[in-house]
C-alpha cells in the first residue's frame, strides 16, 4: 500500500510539473539572443470600424456634422515594454507628429534588441523642456509653424491640434452664415498626457511596426463644436479632447 500511495504521488507531481512546463513554454519568448530590429510606430485613424478620412462628413459629440481641415497631435518618449512590465525598448527623444490627412503612415523610431514587445508606451504631447525650447532651431515636426504658438511662447506646442467647420443650420452644408468654424489648439504642460495601447509581437531582427489605433468618434465625445468652437490652451474643452484622445487610443 505504502508503494501505491508513493506511485500516486510520483505521478500526481510528473503531471502538475508537465502542465507547469506546458504553461511556461506558452509564455515563452526567448529569442535566443538573436539581432536587433529596427521599429516604427503608426496609428491608424478610424471612425468607428471604418477607416477616418480627413475630407469625410461626421459629428460631434452633440450630433452636429462636422468636417476636419486639420488634426494632428504630437506623441514622445516611447517604449516598449514586455510581459513582465520590464523595459525591452526606449525611445525617449523620439518626436511623432501623428496627422489624420496621412491617416496609416508609419514613423521609425530607432532599433532595439531582440525581445518580445507586449505594450508600447508614450506621452500625447511633449515634456516641458522640449515645449519650451525654440522652434526655429529645431528639426522635423516640432519646426511647423502651425504646431506652435508663436504668437504665446509661454503655452509652447500644440499638443492636440483639430480645426474644422461646423454646419450650425444642419442644411448638410458648410458655407453659410449660420455654420462655423471650429478651433482646438490644446496646449501647456499641464495637459502632457500618458498613454499606451498593448501589442504582442516577437521581435528577432528585421523590421517591426508596432501599431495602433485612434478612434475618432471617441476623440469627438461629449465635444460641442458649435457651442464651444474655439478652445485654445489648457481649459476644460481642451483638457476634455486630451482626455479623450488618450482613450481614443487602443490595441488595434
Amino acid at each position: 500500500m505504502s508503494n501505491f500511495r508513493i506511485s500516486l504521488w510520483a505521478l500526481a507531481s510528473l503531471s502538475l510539473a508537465a502542465c507547469k512546463k506546458e504553461k511556461e513554454e506558452e509564455h515563452d519568448h526567448d529569442t535566443g539572443g538573436g539581432s536587433a530590429a529596427t521599429v516604427h510606430a503608426r496609428l491608424d485613424f478610424m471612425h468607428g470600424a471604418n477607416a477616418f478620412d480627413i475630407n469625410g462628413i461626421y459629428s460631434d459629440g452633440m450630433g452636429h456634422a462636422i468636417q476636419f481641415t486639420t488634426l494632428k497631435f504630437y506623441a514622445s518618449d516611447f517604449h516598449m515594454e514586455d510581459d513582465g512590465g520590464a523595459t525591452v525598448a526606449e525611445f525617449h527623444d523620439k518626436v511623432v507628429l501623428f496627422d489624420g490627412a496621412t491617416p496609416t503612415a508609419s514613423f521609425e523610431l530607432g532599433t532595439m534588441n531582440a525581445g518580445h514587445i507586449h505594450e508600447v508606451h508614450f506621452n500625447l504631447g511633449l515634456d516641458s523642456t522640449v515645449n519650451h525650447a525654440d522652434p526655429t532651431t529645431a528639426a522635423y515636426p516640432l519646426n511647423i509653424p502651425g504646431m506652435h504658438w508663436s504668437w504665446n511662447p509661454a503655452a509652447g506646442y500644440k499638443f492636440l491640434n483639430m480645426e474644422g467647420h461646423v454646419d450650425g443650420n444642419g442644411d448638410g452644408d458648410f458655407d453659410d452664415a449660420a455654420d462655423l468654424t471650429f478651433t482646438y489648439h490644446c496646449a501647456t504642460d499641464a495637459l502632457l498626457s500618458e498613454d499606451h495601447f498593448h501589442f504582442h509581437q516577437d521581435v528577432n531582427g528585421g523590421a517591426v511596426t508596432v501599431t495602433g489605433k485612434l478612434d475618432v468618434a471617441v476623440l469627438l465625445m461629449g465635444l460641442d463644436l458649435l457651442t464651444n468652437s474655439v478652445a485654445m490652451g489648457g481649459g476644460p474643452n481642451n483638457v476634455q479632447a486630451m482626455s479623450n484622445l488618450v482613450t481614443a487610443i487602443t490595441e488595434l
